[in-house]
């Protein structure tokens, strides 16, 4: 008991930038809990110069900071670029920069990651005719904030105590004097079960709806909650807002028919996008019958 309450002190002890591995924990599972991604394991043997995934439960671990939100933002626009840019034979050095860049992020350098990620955007748009962004910039001297929106077009890069955050068209970044950009908001969620198009055979309740059906989607960092919109695939029908903390959610008995949801992640830097819709069709699961056969037979 004393060992169990001491563990539970520590964890709560631990610094911002550090977790403790708790009981029965791996890697995986720390990795899962502290940054919202299971597959992000090399990331904490990096930081942590771990020769293999295997922890002991009390070990505290180093985290990565805003640096990896950063890195992270920058990869995604740099996937983005270099993928619109295949279709339309862009340069060969772009995907091996953006190679190089998801490299740097697998191994914790976050620094040469962005790096990398805008230097790859960079090669994808030289090529392209110049595309004007249109922004905002709105300065408070009496709260020492400046604020940047962006309406269209490339990303605007906002650059404060020698950090710099790239602000996607539809995003707006609030920097305080002295202080770095604020983090970017967090990443549309990917979702992952179920399947999109799927029929689910579930049973019928007393008044014949149909359950349960469980949705989940990958895990992220610094999330607080997750906006989850289901609704009957029908003009018209209503929609029903969920919001778990978790990356999952078990839906209430619905009635037999086809539906489609969508998942946003909601943080303190702010919302993201909504993912993709995907859809999927409720119908009744069959209750097989047997007949025995009886002594008059």
């Amino acid at each position: 008991m004393r060992t169990t309450l001491f563990l539970f002190a520590w964890l709560c002890a631990a610094p911002p930038d550090t977790t403790v591995v708790g009981p029965q924990e791996s890697l995986r599972d720390v990795a899962e809990r502290a940054l919202g991604d299971a597959s992000a394991t090399a990331e904490l043997r990096a930081l942590n110069a771990l020769s293999s995934d295997a922890v002991s439960p009390g070990t505290r671990l180093k985290l990565p900071g805003q640096e990896r939100a950063l890195a992270l933002k920058a990869l995604e626009t740099a996937r983005t670029l270099v993928a619109q840019a295949r279709g339309s034979g862009g340069p060969a050095e772009a995907e091996t920069r953006l190679k190089e860049a998801e490299v740097h992020f697998r191994t914790a350098r976050y620094a040469q990651a962005s790096e990398a990620a805008n230097a790859a955007g960079t090669l994808v748009t030289q090529g392209r005719a110049p595309q004007p962004s249109t922004f905002s910039v709105q300065v408070e001297p009496d709260a020492g904030t400046t604020t940047v929106n962006v309406t269209r077009g490339p990303p605007v890069r906002v650059e404060a105590e020698g950090v710099t955050r790239p602000v996607a068209p539809g995003e707006t970044v609030l920097v305080e004097k002295g202080r770095p950009p604020a983090a970017p908001p967090p990443s549309v969620p990917r979702l992952e079960q179920p399947e999109d198009g799927v029929t689910l055979k579930r049973r019928a309740d007393a008044k014949r709806h149909l359950g349960p059906v469980k949705l989940s989607w990958a895990a992220q960092q610094g999330v607080e909650r997750y906006e989850v919109e289901v609704a009957r695939d029908a003009p018209g029908a209503s929609v029903l807002t969920l919001t778990p903390t978790m990356a999952e959610v078990k839906l209430p008995p619905l009635p037999a028919g086809r539906y489609w949801w969508t998942v946003r992640a909601v943080g303190a830097s702010g919302r993201s996008e909504p993912s993709g819709a995907r859809r999927f069709e409720l119908v009744p699961e069959s209750i097989p019958l047997e007949v025995q056969k009886g002594p008059w037979q």
